[in-house]
């Protein structure tokens, strides 16, 4: 065939001299494979034709059409090939008469000429459409088969449909109705049965048009051959145009053992319908089949491909919709029991394969993946409770069934689904915070502790624990109060607790004591366990005194302090601890350590004031160092001293050696308390003092027939000093004293004593001269006295040598008359003191 040519022959970029040798040298540049040349020439003829030039004809079209396949570019493929099953020669052309078929074997008539080739063909070997195209059977074939493949590659299906139909319809012509039933069985239906062109096509274009049909009739025949794998065919990704040949081309590499292949062609699946049931569901299948496939996967894309296997079967097995979509698959409706059969089974074996798994790797238990799996069914199972109404499904079928890590999931593809994500963590938040107890729980599973919270629900202490403070240690320097430390400590903290009481269960009371603590220690309430912690603690301080041949009461006394400082108020605990201490003390005296057996006696009174032994013990040791401070005769000590004895008096009245100590003191304090003036102080502690003593006390007698003030009276006058070469001051110190002594009682040999007194000091002060002062003595003198001739010869001295005034020779007269034994002096009343009076 040539190209037709209208108008000159300068080659000036839009006309050419001969477009048929240009065309020519394009086919001979395409079968060397230079195609930039070859489509450098089909160009220029283009912009020939568009001038009317030259023709794009059938046989430019097709060579147009092939390149663009090669370029992978299917929308221009497909537009190319229909251009080039539309041409068709001129009606004069087309009458031109030849008496051969192309077919050299064929002996019958001609019926049309090919408008590509530029051949005839007789009715077997060639088509002629309604519209007058013509083409011979290999035009028509190879260009029907290219169309086909570029427009399911297009996705522009439907105008490969209206070819196809166009060529359907012409008689004889099996291909196009073949290919017609694979694209569109509803226009091949009125056609009769058709053949199964599809193994003329190359492995590539078969397997594209397999995969088109399965994906529309859905027929199990279909499904089944397209999973095949085709010799030749490529497993290179799909293009994005042709995303939705994914589901059936990761189905024929799973049946081909290409898991991995098909795994990641099923996660670009699931990343375009993150919540669509189907897809989730093949993602598990396909995930969980790289992690149980070839040993030779690399253990972390094992480890992966079974993690998201565990987030989308949980997310499965829980969710409505599955099931739903599986009785309609199936045909059969499922009981709740036939559910939950299914759903068992394969929970169990899913986690016998992880377990497994896990011991063969030597996971953590923290980080093993049977955790995973629990903690996942675990939040799935819960979930809808709280979503519950609680936010518009995004897609159908969309039932909130989902645990961690499918949240995880769907927080990696970003968008719309982490705002999802957000949303679900805000209600189960909220509903937690309004007290709801499905809330709380499930917001502790989606915390990162979340799996130590499953593993204490199955009562693995010693996991949670080793995980917690092995983390703990990879933290180490982290501050106290650091937020990110408040989770796990809390968790641990309930652990601790928790196995504690596993401790006490099984009468392990040591450690129960231990864990206690630490669980404190970790913030753990023990608030309402006092009576369990008590009890660990009467046990545990039993075994720790019978197991050992002599008992250590240090570690005895500190365990069961321990366990008082988290049960304060446990009765047996504090009585068992007193006894404890009380052994402390009097090992403590034994060694001469007094001060620390008194405290530990005083511990073990404070602990069980009952206990006869530590009362009796801190009274001695109290008793003891009281009498240690006596000694010491200092203010403050002696003040420390009476406290502690009173304190040993009232916790046993009976305790002579305390009363003994004591009694001496008061009555000392008494006598000075006396001479300060405070009567009535005075009298109490005399009082007190004669309460502690007996009379045969050899602190201080009493007697039982006179009361405190003969005591004080006989105290005081007993320590009136009695200076042998007096002075001024001692006498004047010592009529005082006596002074208050007779404010108390009137002793026998008071008066005696106290006119002794003051003619000694009248006899100084006339040798001093002060005359005036030894006059006023003898008004001071009390009246009971038997002898008072040393104070009246005094004051005679002083009157004689005062000046010899009227008033003074009278008084002379007067003493003088005293001195001769008649006694006219009058008497003044005992202890009247007047303000001009220097000796009071």
């Amino acid at each position: 065939m040539s190209h037709t040519v209208w108008g000159g022959a300068e080659d000036d970029g839009v006309t050419v001299g001969d477009p048929s040798a240009l065309f020519e040298e394009a086919v001979i540049a395409y079968a060397q494979g230079r195609f930039a040349i070859t489509i450098s020439h089909l160009r220029r003829l283009e912009r020939a034709a568009a001038v009317g030039h030259a023709v794009v004809d059938a046989r430019h079209a097709a060579l147009r059409g092939a390149l663009a396949a090669r370029a992978q570019n299917w929308t221009e493929c497909c537009d190319w090939y229909e251009r080039s099953l539309a041409f068709s020669f001129p009606e004069a052309r087309a009458c031109q008469q030849t008496f051969f078929c192309f077919d050299e074997d064929c002996t019958d008539s001609v019926g049309g000429l090919c408008g590509q080739c530029d051949r005839w063909f007789c009715p077997e070997h060639g088509a002629d459409r309604e519209d007058g195209v013509a083409r011979c059977g290999p035009c028509l074939d190879v260009a029907l088969h290219n169309l086909v493949q570029a427009a399911i590659l297009a996705d522009c299906v439907g105008i490969a449909v209206e070819t196809l139909a166009s060529w359907a319809r012409t008689a004889n012509w099996d291909t196009a109705t073949a290919l017609l039933a694979c694209l569109a069985p509803e226009e091949a239906a009125n056609l009769g049965e058709q053949a199964d062109v599809l193994d003329s096509f190359a492995p590539d274009r078969r397997a594209a048009l397999l995969l088109y049909r399965a994906s529309r009739t859905l027929h199990p025949t279909d499904l089944e051959r397209v999973c095949v794998p085709e010799s030749g065919a490529s497993d290179s990704p799909l293009p994005e145009a042709h995303e939705w040949l994914r589901p059936w081309v990761a189905r024929r590499l799973s049946r081909t053992g290409c898991h991995l292949e098909a795994w990641r062609v099923r996660y670009e699946e699931w990343l375009a319908r993150p919540l669509d049931t189907a897809a989730v569901h093949a993602l598990a299948l396909t995930a969980l089949r790289v992690f149980a496939g070839d040993a030779e996967t690399d253990d972390r894309v094992r480890e992966e491909a079974a993690r998201q296997a565990i987030a989308c079967w949980a997310m499965v097995l829980h969710s409505v919709s599955y099931w739903w979509e599986l009785e309609q698959h199936s045909g059969r409706s499922l009981t709740a029991d036939e559910r939950k059969a299914a759903s068992d089974a394969l929970t169990e074996h899913i986690r016998q394969a992880l377990r497994d798994d896990d011991r063969t790797a030597e996971r953590p238990t923290a980080d093993s993946l049977e955790l995973a799996w629990e903690v996942e069914l675990a939040v799935a199972r819960r979930l809808p409770q709280v979503m519950e109404g609680a936010l518009t499904p995004p897609d159908r079928g969309y039932d909130f069934s989902f645990g961690p890590g499918f949240l995880d999931l769907l927080s990696s593809v970003g968008g719309r689904w982490k705002e999802l994500v957000a949303e679900v963590h805000s209600a189960v938040s909220e509903a937690s915070g309004e007290g709801d107890e499905v809330g709380a729980r499930l917001e502790g599973l989606l915390s990162p502790e979340g799996h130590y919270l499953t593993l204490l629900e199955f009562d693995r202490f010693d996991d949670v624990i080793t995980g917690l403070e092995a983390a703990g240690t990879a933290r180490y320097g982290a501050q106290e109060n650091d937020e990110s430390l408040q989770g796990p400590r809390r968790v641990l903290g309930a652990a601790l607790f928790a196995r504690a009481r596993a401790h006490v269960e099984a009468r392990r009371w040591s450690a129960a004591i231990r864990d206690f603590e630490d669980a404190a220690a970790n913030g753990a309430s023990l608030t309402g366990h006092e009576e369990e912690i008590g009890r660990a603690g009467v046990h545990a301080g039993f075994a720790l005194y019978k197991n050992r041949a002599k008992a250590d009461w240090q570690a005895y006394v500190g365990l069961l302090e321990r366990a008082l400082a988290m049960a304060p108020l446990h009765e047996q605990l504090k009585r068992d601890l007193a006894v404890g201490c009380v052994n402390l003390g009097e090992q403590a005296s034994q060694r001469n350590e007094h001060d620390e057996a008194r405290v530990r006696f005083a511990r073990a009174y404070e602990l069980d004031p009952s206990n006869e032994l530590a009362a009796a013990a801190l009274n001695a040791a109290e008793t003891r160092k009281a009498e240690h401070l006596l000694k010491d005769r200092s203010a403050s000590g002696r003040t420390t001293a009476v406290t502690a004895l009173r304190a040993v008096v009232d916790r046993d009245a009976d305790f002579r050696p305390a009363r003994r100590a004591l009694a001496p003191v008061l009555y000392e304090r008494s006598l000075a308390t006396a001479l300060r003036g405070d009567r009535a102080e005075a009298l109490r502690l005399m009082q007190e003092a004669r309460l502690l003593s007996d009379v045969s006390d050899d602190g201080f007698r009493h007697s039982d027939e006179e009361g405190p003030e003969y005591d004080i009276a006989q105290g005081l006058f007993e320590r009136v000093p009695s200076p042998q070469e007096p002075d001024e001051e001692e006498l004047r110190e010592a009529l005082a004293m006596l002074t208050v002594v007779r404010s108390y009682a009137v002793l026998p040999d008071l008066s005696d004593v106290q006119v002794w007194l003051l003619a000694d000091l009248a006899e100084i002060l006339c040798e001093e001269g002060r005359y005036d002062e030894v006059i006023a003595l003898a008004r001071r003198c009390p009246s009971d006295v038997g002898d008072r001739s040393r104070l009246d010869a005094a004051v005679v001295e002083a009157r004689t040598c005062r000046r010899p005034t009227r008033g003074a020779r009278t008084d002379a007269r007067s003493d003088r008359r005293v001195g001769r034994g008649r006694s006219t002096a009058r008497q003044l009343p005992l202890f009247g003191l007047y303000e001009d009076d220097q000796l009071w």
